[in-house]
Parts: structure tokens; sequence; C-alpha cells
């Protein structure tokens, strides 16, 4: 399983209202997790395939700005 991140431009759990459900069946309620401290509002999703494009349509689908980050390469 990999964790996938990405900077959002949802801004608070009540905009979660709309991707939630959806975000719920495909990737299963414990599968995702969203927080909305910070400047970049990050949504990580746990999954054992790719996702990214999944979940960049969903979000804009429903009007958000979604960006995968890439991780962080530690030495």
């Amino acid at each position: 399983m990999n964790t996938i991140s990405f900077k959002t431009s949802v801004k608070d759990k009540y905009e979660l209202i709309s991707i939630r459900p959806i975000m719920d069946i495909i990737f299963g309620e414990n599968n995702w997790s969203f927080r909305t401290e910070g400047i970049d509002r990050i949504l990580s999703v746990v999954s054992s395939v790719p996702c990214a494009p999944m979940v960049n349509y969903i979000l804009k689908d429903k009007g958000f700005h979604c960006e995968e980050l890439t991780p962080a390469l530690s030495f």
C-alpha cells in the first residue's frame, strides 16, 4: 500500500461534504484523510494501485484544485 498526498484548495470540513461519499466508496472510509490546517490543505490517500488521476478527477469535478505532491527524498 502506498500513501499519496495532494495539495488541494478545499478550505474546511464543510467543503469535504461534497467529496466524502465518493472517496469513501472508491477508497474506503479509513483509506483517506484530510488536514485543513496549514496552507496546503493536504489530502492523503492510501491505495495499492495508482490513484492520482482518479483523485484529481474527483476533486476537479467538485470544483476544487488538486495537485499531487512528490515525496521528499531522504538520505
